[in-house]
């Protein structure tokens, strides 16, 4: 979204109500930020926000929404519940983290806690679908935005690198979708998703009868059965930089190419994985594979350009 232009802002970007921040990592209290109080109703500042934990906050408006909604369910709604919960600076009260008493690092057991707070606030909005009725035809998505930090101990393990690098550690999220709608549950996707597609998955759900002309793909139909194999066969993780300055990495299938990122500060710059045989990237392939590297190398190189172009 972004807050650069008032363009920017959620309310005219197509969303009806906003309640939040626009900035990142500020107190969970005092909504701060360098010295600034940022916490919002629509456009407008919200002091009474003051000094209430954002989690409370935000599960008690999402169950105002929803209550509010029982009596228009003809309407299709979308609710964006992007909590605070669990980033820095890992603020949450005493009784959640206090239910890990076993674990010393402090980041870690705040993490832990912050989890346990996001969770019991899911509970209360999923016991509000129940409530009115819209359960039955609600889709719930949880996903991260990126793997977890170096701060917190053993946080992406098995998988290598954190938040920040285009390793798997720090960019396959952890995520599930739970609905009745969906058949042949309990089951594990494994198929390739990028957060690019929930976009147009779920204009699909709610029935738009056409789908705009994006970076994502439809993945309703593969979700919901899971006889489907995914539409998704390549993704850009990332590209930075021009000419030698170029970093970054795409997939294609099961393979995975790393371009000019060190890896510990070791093992050369360049890496070709297969994500299937070797998800932690322990193995690189460049010298046993080098047709295929030469081959993701010019598809990378393309992409670059694309990028440069766009």
């Amino acid at each position: 979204m972004g807050f650069c232009d008032w363009d920017y802002t959620p309310l005219r970007r197509g969303f009806d109500t906003f309640y939040g921040f626009y900035t990142g990592e500020e107190d969970y209290y005092k909504h701060t930020r360098s010295g600034g109080y940022d916490f919002r109703e629509q456009e407008n500042i919200e002091a009474e926000a003051n000094m209430t934990y954002s989690t409370d906050l935000f599960t008690a408006r999402a169950v105002d929404i929803i209550l509010s909604h029982q009596h228009l369910q003809l309407h299709p709604m979308f609710m964006y519940i992007p909590y605070q919960n669990i980033h820095t600076p890992y603020e949450v009260p005493s009784k959640y983290s206090d239910m890990y008493p076993n674990v010393e690092h402090h980041n870690t057991k705040r993490a832990l806690g912050s989890v346990t707070a996001m969770d019991e606030g899911i509970g209360l909005i999923v016991d509000a679908l129940k409530y009115t009725g819209m359960y039955n035809n609600t889709i719930i998505i949880f996903s991260s935005d990126n793997g977890g930090t170096n701060g917190v101990i053993d946080a992406n393990l098995p998988l290598h690198g954190y938040k920040g690098s285009v390793w798997e550690g720090g960019t396959k999220g952890a995520a599930f979708i739970h609905s009745p709608l969906l058949e042949n549950t309990p089951r594990v996707y494994n198929e390739a998703l990028h957060i690019t597609d929930w976009y147009n998955t779920l204009l699909s759900v709610a029935g738009a009868k056409e789908l705009p002309d994006n970076d994502g793909y439809d993945q309703w139909e593969a979700l919901q059965t899971g006889t489907e194999p995914s539409p998704r066969q390549d993704m850009v993780y990332n590209i930075n930089g021009f000419d030698d300055d170029l970093m970054g990495a795409i997939r294609v299938g099961d393979h995975k190419y790393i371009y000019n990122e060190k890896k510990d500060n070791d093992g050369g710059d360049t890496w070709l994985v297969n994500l299937v045989d070797d998800p932690s990237e322990q193995t690189n392939l460049i010298e046993s594979n080098p047709d295929l590297a030469l081959e993701m190398h010019s598809l990378f190189l393309a992409a670059a350009e694309t990028q440069m172009v766009n």
